[in-house]
């Protein structure tokens, strides 16, 4: 019965899909309602990505700017992990630290990550460091408070039956309180690669010599709109593939949390 569910609604949305593109090639027709200048016709952009995958487009293949933008978010994506979560936990298990964090993460919380892109050029200069601050800004958020969620959603009667039976609060932390909260950690990090990925352009303002926003950036500004739609599909479709990589790895990390989704 879920095969049958998950096939029904592949074709719907391959079917949606097709449509859309049918609806695209009309409005952009020989003589058609839409100017070509404004929205190049499917078949258009399909020749400027063929053309961009075998020949250098602002000095590197098209291959090598998608790269150049998966190595800058992953890299802030990762590092945003390896402070949010550790942070996150311990903010939520030993209240003295929350007291002392908390407060300074709340204030800069609400800044927005363009916002820190001035101050991120006089602290990092021109270069891959600062894209990965920009980047890595953007995931800390979901990372660390998603973090402090996984702790607080553990079921109390866990923790005092680890205690009641001498168990000490390192090991409660990694062996009950870690384990348990796995399934939003796993959450966290696929809203933080969320965040991260559409951060991808912004990050790549800074001065960048690759990657598909600076793409989508050069070719707005020469009116490119082949190109700049060839980029804008590439960052839509790669973040799909991002984000249903994350839903993989909950079946693979946390199975037992969609089993108890799909019995819902």
């Amino acid at each position: 019965m879920r095969r049958l569910k998950a096939s029904r609604t592949f074709l719907i949305s391959f079917a949606a899909c097709a449509g859309w593109v049918l609806l695209w090639a009309w409005l952009t027709r020989a003589g058609g309602p839409v100017s070509k200048l404004m929205l190049p016709s499917p078949e258009a952009v399909f020749h400027r990505f063929l053309r961009m995958w075998t020949r250098p487009y602002l000095g590197s293949t098209l291959q090598w700017h998608i790269f150049s933008s998966l190595s800058i978010v992953l890299a802030g994506w990762v590092l945003g992990g390896l402070v949010g979560v550790p942070l996150g936990i311990a903010m939520a298990w030993w209240k003295r630290l929350k007291w002392i964090v908390f407060p300074i993460f709340q204030l800069l919380r609400p800044v927005p990550p363009l916002a820190w892109i001035p101050l991120t050029l006089v602290w990092m200069g021109i270069g891959d460091p600062a894209r990965i601050t920009v980047v890595f800004i953007a995931a800390l958020v979901p990372w660390l408070m998603n973090s402090m969620q996984s702790v607080y959603s553990v079921d109390k009667l866990l923790i005092d039956a680890g205690r009641t039976l001498g168990a000490s609060d390192r090991r409660i932390l990694t062996r009950i309180v870690c384990r348990t909260a796995l399934p939003t950690l796993v959450a966290g990090a696929r809203i933080a690669l969320g965040n991260a990925w559409t951060t991808l352009i912004a990050a790549e303002l800074l001065a960048a010599t690759a990657g598909l926003g600076y793409v989508a950036l050069n070719a707005s500004r020469m009116l490119d709109t082949d190109v700049l739609l060839v980029a804008m599909l590439l960052i839509g479709i790669l973040g799909g593939l991002l984000s249903a990589a994350m839903q993989l790895a909950t079946y693979v990390l946390a199975p037992w949390s969609v089993r108890h989704r799909a019995g819902e």
